[in-house]
């Protein structure tokens, strides 16, 4: 068996090994109709905040989404509440210094914590090194063991949810993140959940007040459906916040920022056709093609041809060099002193091998010495044929 067999014999066992092996999965696994809700309006899958805006609008606050942090300070601070996207200390150097101009000013902000306490050029937000803990709640309970004969709902339902109670009301919040400090000042007012782990702290900074979560998945628009996380949010707006501003998304200003985030097809075809670009512009090479004996094909197709790739790939800059080194190599050969002739003279011998061409055409073809159009090629080629078939 020759090399070339084998090796089209183990390229198709692999390929058969690849199809039987998507074959199977395909047949052997359990599908689940399930019913995804796809809602008409396109701002719940593009603003993160959306129905949290409706929320409170509908309750009587003055609410605004937002994009990006870079304009705050063109927003009146006195007496508003922001709520941030993202955790605190993920904001770029322009948002971290606005939202600090902003509690200068007088504003409160109620945003995530973060997940460490790592210190950094925006770690002013956070003096108290407050900190996210994701999964606290997932450890031993802490308010004594479950009953044997509890129903697996309720262990599952005390498990991810934490009981905020206060004296006005006894709420519960979805989720298992809880906020930890190494020491809590008693600057900072804390919320607790029935576990005294604490879940909201508020405490003041310059002229305004931060507000941390222990998470902001619960603020999110399906979340938010649950009747408890919308007696939350207004538990922790103040009635007496004069605007609310949610920062629907997390980005930059600009129109490259709003592009990425309103137009996502099209970057997807910009690359599509970057990468078709790139490989129109490669070198292509295919099998070896036996020459048919039985088929004459013309020099002058052959020629083409070869001119149409270098154009392609060089300009023709290639064949240019080749021509001229054909054409000093026949011209030496009826004239040995072509090289000493001057340009004059040289253009007098071309009108003699090529009487039937213009002189301004002629002219145009001894001094050529780059391609700016394929037709310009084309035309050095056929007078090129005309000067080889006189020599």
């Amino acid at each position: 068996m020759s090399p070339a067999n084998r090796k089209r014999i183990w390229i198709g066992a692999a390929v058969l090994i690849v199809v039987g092996a998507g074959l199977w999965w395909l047949l052997s696994g359990e599908y689940v109709d399930e019913s995804v809700p796809w809602p008409n309006n396109p701002a719940l899958t593009t603003e993160r905040f959306h129905m949290a805006g409706r929320w409170l609008a509908a309750n009587g606050f003055d609410t605004e989404s937002l994009t990006h942090l870079q304009d705050l300070d063109l927003l009146p601070a006195a007496g508003s509440l922001l709520i941030v996207h993202e955790d605190l200390g993920r904001q770029s150097e322009i948002e971290a210094f606005q939202l600090e101009d902003w509690l200068d000013r007088g504003g409160h902000v109620l945003v995530a914590a973060p997940l460490s306490t790592g210190l950094s050029e925006r770690a002013a937000l956070n003096p108290y090194r407050i900190y996210r803990c994701p999964f606290c709640l997932l450890g031993p309970a802490e308010d004594g063991d479950l009953a044997d004969n509890a129903d697996e709902e309720d262990v599952a339902r005390r498990d991810r949810y934490q009981r905020w109670v206060s004296e006005d009301f006894e709420l519960e919040l979805r989720g298992f993140a809880t906020l930890e400090a190494d020491h809590w000042p008693a600057e900072v007012q804390r919320f607790f959940n029935d576990s005294d782990r604490v879940i909201f702290a508020r405490y003041r900074h310059g002229n305004g007040q931060v507000t941390l979560m222990s998470g902001r998945d619960w603020l999110s628009n399906w979340e938010l459906l649950d009747a408890d996380h919308a007696a939350i949010l207004l538990a922790l707006v103040e009635r007496d916040s004069g605007r609310v501003y949610l920062q629907q998304r997390a980005g930059g200003g600009g129109l490259i920022g709003w592009l990425w985030r309103q137009a996502p097809l099209l970057w997807s075809l910009a690359a599509l056709l970057l990468a078709v670009w790139i490989w129109s512009k490669l070198v292509r090479l295919g099998p070896t093609i036996e020459e048919d004996a039985g088929h004459a094909r013309q020099f002058r197709e052959q020629l083409l041809a070869s001119a149409h790739f270098d154009w392609r790939h060089n300009r023709g800059r290639h064949l240019l060099m080749a021509l001229r080194e054909a054409q000093r190599d026949r011209l030496l050969r009826r004239y040995p002193d072509w090289i000493q002739l001057d340009r004059d003279a040289r253009l007098k011998h071309l009108l003699r091998l090529c009487p039937d061409l213009a002189a301004d055409t002629v002219t145009w073809f001894m001094d050529l010495k780059t391609l700016e159009h394929h037709r310009q090629l084309a035309e050095f080629i056929r007078i090129h044929q005309r000067l080889m078939h006189a020599l």
